[in-house]
């Protein structure tokens, strides 16, 4: 019998398999979640799990959308356990997971370490290791640290204490993702007796730079402190202050020293953060029988002024940092306006987020702290022309704020507000009609089609066409302003040339073309209109008919939309043990009698046969419908007692349930939509649908409907103008 090398942990996958004494299938996320890895380590693994399954001439079954198992009966299943407790396997290690263990070892270590500790470990050449030491030195740089290797001694680490600091954090941040972190801070209490420490990525189960019992600790006073001092404190900026308060803790338990310079240290004194530092600082001190020495409270004082706090009211008195940044966004927006040729000025909803973005970035800018933004790469490839835009009138921050440089992540940060704003103010209101054109018309054109009206909303897509006979004339006559094709072609209408699978650099590609089509077009209407207006005095009456009809109809959307402010509700802790309870229960939330909710619940249960509601990346339920039982649209929010099962593969405790009338006006199929847009683009909407409280969440609902209110109203000015 044929005997292929897997690895340790592929091991384990098919072992988990074979203990499967059913022939149901196992999700590929319960494998995960089983064995304590990410759901792409298991898929990378497949490869060789199916070789070595097929060497041995075992049957392993996929089934898309359902799950994996070994169609093998009871005994051939027992005889694979067997073949793998025999099955010599030497744990190999990737570059990055050697890296990150090296890493963790030599930041945390207080005294020199042996090259023979790490050839033992990880059982790797010398020449493998210096190879490896090259980038880490490389790594370490970044942070002003130097690897320091002396023969006889060992080696070690030298920089100072705020860079150590940072080194640490990166590495952890670097191994997690921010909702990684998010679960484990919030599970971390669940298994302490089972893990010890927590693993700095899912698929090295080397690293220990945290001890475990130290985070559940850690997180329970800092949320006492907060509850008691009544501090608002995203979800995010309590993580990475959990995460610095438990490096610190571990450290002044191993008896190192923590310190800062004096003269920085008497800034931070001064601010009113540092108050809030000290109370921490206290209970941490209560928790753990330690001494935390003042210079810690500096850099907890630190990690508090570069996080995006939460207003205690809405209502900001604006103190003179905050003039400041002010002054700093308008002039931002004023070069933006220069350097793009589009007026950001009218959109106060730009300058309102430029300036609470600023507050905490430009601080840890200013202090050395690091900026991550997970989407910079994405953000630099789809938004190039913005990022790049933007990266040329930062320098006004520099100015202002007397800072060398301005990181990437934080260009880019910049770049997604004013790109926002672009396509909020622009490219949604702006029609661009299109067709999807390939060498037959057919097949790959249709797919094409089908990806284009989901990724953009402005783009009309009317048709699909051949590419080796277009008819110019017959497109222009149908107002075609863009042809989107899979070949190169010769025509005198606006083309681009993206892959049938629409990759991130077509999708970019795209999203430059329709801003500059977009405003082309609102340059021309302005131009058109102009003119109609010189050029139609005469047309008055009918004109004020028009604003006549125009105005009524926006005075019944406004009545609208003000009694569907009044009617959003939020439930909070429901139990339900599934999805048909989920259902039963959110059709009585707006039903005026029993019969009425059964109608609801029937066109509920229609709209889900068609697709799940599960919207993957948010992990929200959306239950929506179109029903004759309201004459308006409807909202509620819904938070879980518990998770349930949504559909084969995905559970969660986070439910939207919206209606909508059967015979909807446009304007109420627009808003529903944009709604629904800021669920997959707004990670702050979702945010606080998950873990705000009922006010924060009718007010943001409300800000999101007034938004859409004011580009109405916005819109109607210029008609009747």
């Amino acid at each position: 019998m044929k005997r292929k090398k897997i690895s340790s942990r592929q091991k384990e996958i098919i072992l988990l398999l074979a203990q499967n004494t059913s022939n149901k299938p196992i999700t590929i996320s319960e494998v995960a979640k089983e064995l304590n890895i990410s759901t792409r380590t298991v898929l990378r693994d497949m490869t060789k799990i199916e070789s070595w399954l097929d060497e041995n001439d075992f049957k392993f079954i996929k089934k898309p959308g359902v799950g994996i198992y070994l169609d093998e009966t009871l005994d051939s299943k027992q005889f694979i356990i067997e073949l793998l407790q025999e099955e010599k396997i030497e744990k190999s290690y990737t570059k990055e997971e050697r890296k990150k263990f090296i890493l963790s070892n030599l930041l945390t270590s207080s005294e020199p370490i042996k090259s023979y500790y790490f050839y033992k470990t990880l059982k790797i050449s010398e020449g493998t290791l210096n190879n490896d030491f090259i980038e880490i030195e490389e790594w370490l740089d970044n942070f002003s640290i130097k690897l320091i290797r002396k023969p006889g001694t060992g080696i070690y680490v030298e920089g100072s204490e705020k860079d150590m600091r940072s080194a640490q954090v990166r590495l952890i941040y670097n191994s997690f993702e921010e909702q990684e972190l998010i679960d484990i801070v919030k599970n971390v209490g669940n298994n302490i007796q089972k893990h010890n420490v927590i693993e700095i990525s899912s698929e090295n189960r080397l690293l220990n730079l945290i001890d475990k019992s130290i985070i559940k600790k850690v997180e329970n006073s800092l949320s006492e402190t907060i509850k008691d001092i009544n501090l608002k404190i995203s979800d995010s900026a309590f993580i990475g202050l959990v995460v610095h308060i438990s490096l610190a803790v571990q450290r002044l338990r191993n008896g190192e020293t923590i310190s800062m310079e004096q003269d920085v240290l008497n800034e931070l004194k001064s601010i009113e953060q540092f108050k809030t530092a000290t109370k921490i600082a206290q209970q941490i001190e209560e928790e753990f029988d330690i001494k935390v020495p003042i210079d810690e409270i500096g850099y907890i004082t630190m990690h508090l002024r570069g996080s995006k706090l939460r207003l205690e009211t809405k209502n900001h008195n604006f103190s003179l940092d905050d003039v400041e940044l002010m002054n700093i966004a308008k002039r931002l927006i004023e070069l933006a306006t220069d350097e793009f040729g589009f007026d950001f000025s009218t959109d106060k909803k730009l300058l309102n987020d430029l300036v609470n973005h600023m507050a905490p970035s430009l601080c840890r800018i200013k202090m050395g702290m690091d900026i991550r933004n997970p989407l910079l790469n994405q953000i630099k490839t789809e938004y190039k022309d913005i990022y790049d835009g933007v990266a040329n009138i930062i320098y006004i921050i520099k100015e202002k704020l007397d800072i060398d440089n301005i990181p990437e992540s934080e260009i880019a940060y910049l770049a997604m507000h004013f790109g926002s704003c672009m396509e909020r103010n622009l490219i949604e209101e702006v029609e661009i009609r299109a067709v999807a054109c390939c060498p037959t018309g057919i097949g790959t054109s249709r797919f094409l089609m089908t990806q284009l009206q989901k990724k953009f909303s402005n783009l009309k897509m009317v048709d699909t066409v051949s590419a080796i006979k277009i008819d110019e004339k017959a497109l222009k006559d149908e107002g075609i302003d863009l042809i989107i094709s899979t070949v190169e072609m010769e025509t005198s209408i606006r083309s681009v040339v993206v892959s049938p699978l629409l990759n991130l650099e077509d999708v970019a590609k795209i999203r430059h073309v329709l801003r500059k089509l977009a405003k082309d077009k609102v340059f021309k209407r302005d131009i058109r209109a102009f003119k109609e207006k010189q050029g139609n005095k005469n047309q008055n009456n009918q004109k004020g008919q028009l604003k006549k009809d125009e105005v009524m109809n926006f005075m019944i959307m406004s009545g609208n939309i003000v009694e569907f402010f009044k009617s959003i509700e939020v439930h909070e802790d429901v139990d339900c043990d599934d999805l048909e309870e989920l259902i039963n229960y959110s059709s009585f939330i707006f039903a005026n009698n029993s019969k009425s909710a059964l109608q609801i619940q029937k066109d509920l249960k229609r709209r889900i046969n068609i697709s799940t509601p599960f919207v993957d990346g948010i992990d929200i339920a959306l239950l929506h419908c179109m029903t004759e039982e309201v004459e308006n649209i409807r909202y509620a929010s819904i938070r879980l007692s518990n998770e349930i099962m949504i559909d084969k593969e995905n559970k969660t405790k986070y439910a939207l349930f919206m209606l909508i009338p059967k015979e909807a006006q446009t304007y109420q199929r627009e808003l529903l939509s944009n709604i629904s847009e800021n669920l997959i683009e707004n990670d702050e909407f979702v945010d606080c649908i998950k873990h705000g409280d009922k006010e924060d969440i009718k007010g943001k609902f409300k800000s999101i409907v007034l938004d859409f209110y004011i580009r109405k109203m916005k819109l109607l000015s210029k008609k009747i103008d």
